[in-house]
């Protein structure tokens, strides 16, 4: 990426407290753009659970970010600063200057995706938490390379030549999931079948147990719960009681009628199918709307809104708790 400016002085500058409202424009384009094409690269494959018709990408690469240039009370880039002082080895030339801002763009990027399936997803987040277990109780390490979390074997110094990414993960023989040694027998085909650096992306080995089945992996003791579920019993099980309780609290008080319900119903039906496949859109009310075409946004906020947001907090509700029991 090429700059008309320098951002080894951008970043000198957060360090010595003596940067212009320019500078840090020109950093915040920068960064945009690293965000925006790590989101648009890294995650096309999951594009459902990221991309909404109210949220852009471009809007999106901008919240992954922003807490990045937080102030202190004196008006200083305190996360900033604190973040260049520690990287090591120490920036001093343009070329460092750039990798560091890529990297802890990326980072940031990587953080903000797994918080957003972790919000949209009840069972990405189970099994995020689940494999987490398994990399502790293993003794496996996480590390961060080029703003990814990945698996190692032990936390040493690496150099990472040809790293694996959420294709390579998909592209896995799927027995090696189907094991209560999974990771290491992800590390062993890694090393003796491919040139590959033994490590494994956490989000795309994540998604991929999620898509083969996660009650046959989960049940086989392949992640270490003691909770058994299966996606689409919980969901489809979820659902149901979600209609149940609409139908009580709003069709038999008179606050909805039968054919709202039955366009809500479709709705969230829409919803738990995007699930299913890998994660809700950031944007609820689109989903209403497929089934309300007339109506006007302004209508779907004084009308609908809040109930159908309530709706969708109860059909995640109610899939947590089926996970837990």
């Amino acid at each position: 990426m090429k700059n008309s400016f320098s951002i080894l002085e951008i970043l000198n500058a957060i360090c010595d407290d003596n940067i212009t409202r320019l500078q840090i424009n020109q950093l915040v384009v920068v960064c945009q753009k690293i965000a925006h094409t790590y989101l648009k690269y890294r995650y096309k494959n999951i594009s459902k659970a990221l991309l909404a018709e109210d949220v852009s990408l471009t809007e999106m690469s901008i919240e992954s970010i922003v807490h990045l240039f937080e102030r202190d009370s004196n008006g200083v880039f305190i996360r900033l600063k604190t973040l260049i002082h520690n990287w090591q080895p120490q920036i001093e030339t343009e070329e460092s200057a750039l990798y560091f801002l890529n990297s802890l763009v990326s980072k940031s990027s990587e953080n903000y995706v797994a918080q957003l399936l972790r919000t949209s997803d009840p069972f990405f987040s189970k099994i995020l938490d689940s494999v987490s277990y398994k990399i502790d109780k293993e003794k496996y390490c996480k590390k961060h390379f080029l703003g990814i979390t990945y698996i190692v074997q032990d936390d040493r110094e690496h150099q990472p030549d040809s790293l694996p990414d959420a294709d390579f993960i998909n592209s896995l023989p799927a027995e090696l999931f189907s094991s209560k040694k999974m990771l290491e027998k992800i590390f062993s085909y890694i090393k003796a079948q491919t040139n590959k650096t033994p490590a494994i992306p956490i989000n795309a080995l994540v998604m991929r147990i999620k898509k083969l089945n996660a009650a046959e992996l989960l049940n086989d003791g392949t992640v270490e719960v003691e909770d058994k579920f299966e996606v689409n019993r919980i969901v489809d099980k979820a659902l149901k009681s979600t209609f149940e309780k609409m139908r009580v609290s709003y069709l038999a008080q008179h606050k909805l009628n039968e054919f709202e319900v039955s366009g809500i119903e479709k709705a969230l039906q829409s919803i738990s199918t995007d699930l299913k496949d890998g994660g809700v859109s950031p944007g609820l009310y689109k989903y209403l709307f497929e089934q309300f075409i007339e109506i006007s946004l302004s209508d779907y906020q004084k009308k609908y809104q809040n109930i159908f947001e309530y709706l969708f907090k109860i059909f995640k509700k109610e899939i947590t708790d089926l996970i837990k029991n």
